[in-house]
């Protein structure tokens, strides 16, 4: 299937996911995003602010912003050919509405270069476990990901979730796709990454050094 068939399937089948579904899923995102060692380790991330049709991520910044982190968000440049830069925010009073009505950080604001973001948050109209990622079409996360080293993962209803996305060779696959059913980790070609969790658990001093820093500022 092609991706302009699968995009316009998949964005059909969000339409109709129910709130009672939206609500339930939002918390098991958030929950294992949260409580994943990555995140609890990282000092700054990026991450896109969401639209009522996707997964939520407001929790996630607001989180990140008590914990102390650098958090930036993604703001479209104007004038340019679907490129996009990471701005750096530390309240909501920072967003506005900008390109095709997202909310985007306001003019002013420092913007911080790729190597200096540890971890980012993707958007996707849906994903595979292979770390396949179906985006909008207009391809500004994929230029902006170009030769980037960071943790880049993505977060996904498993309802809409799909067998296998179409991939193009300028195309940035996902080292991770978070849903509210399983944490799929495309290298070790698994779809449930409990057994990592468990070693980075340990690693880090059992439950307590595993939970130490979650609201630590």
């Amino acid at each position: 299937m092609e991706k302009k068939e699968l995009r316009a399937m998949i964005r059909e089948k969000n339409k109709n996911l129910t709130d009672e579904y939206r609500a339930q899923a939002n918390a098991g995102i958030a929950t294992r995003f949260l409580l994943y060692p990555v995140f609890q380790q990282v000092e700054s991330i990026f991450c896109y602010v969401n639209t009522d049709m996707e997964p939520d991520t407001r929790t996630i910044i607001e989180t990140a912003w008590q914990m102390g982190k650098m958090v930036t968000v993604p703001r479209c440049i104007p004038g340019s050919d679907s490129e996009m830069e990471a701005v750096e925010i530390k309240s909501w009073d920072d967003l506005e509405p900008g390109t095709m009505g997202l909310m985007e950080p306001k003019q002013g604001l420092p913007v911080v270069d790729g190597y200096k973001i540890a971890l980012a948050i993707i958007p996707c109209v849906s994903a595979d476990r292979w770390g396949g990622r179906l985006g909008h079409g207009a391809g500004y996360y994929d230029r902006w990901l170009k030769g980037q080293s960071m943790y880049k993962y993505c977060l996904c209803f498993e309802g809409l979730m799909s067998e296998h996305i179409p991939m193009d060779e300028h195309d940035i696959r996902m080292d991770r796709i978070f849903t509210e059913d399983k944490i799929y980790n495309p290298k070790a070609q698994n779809d449930d990454s409990l057994s990592e969790i468990v070693r980075d658990v340990e690693k880090s001093g059992g439950i307590a050094g595993f939970f130490k820093g979650l609201f630590k500022r």
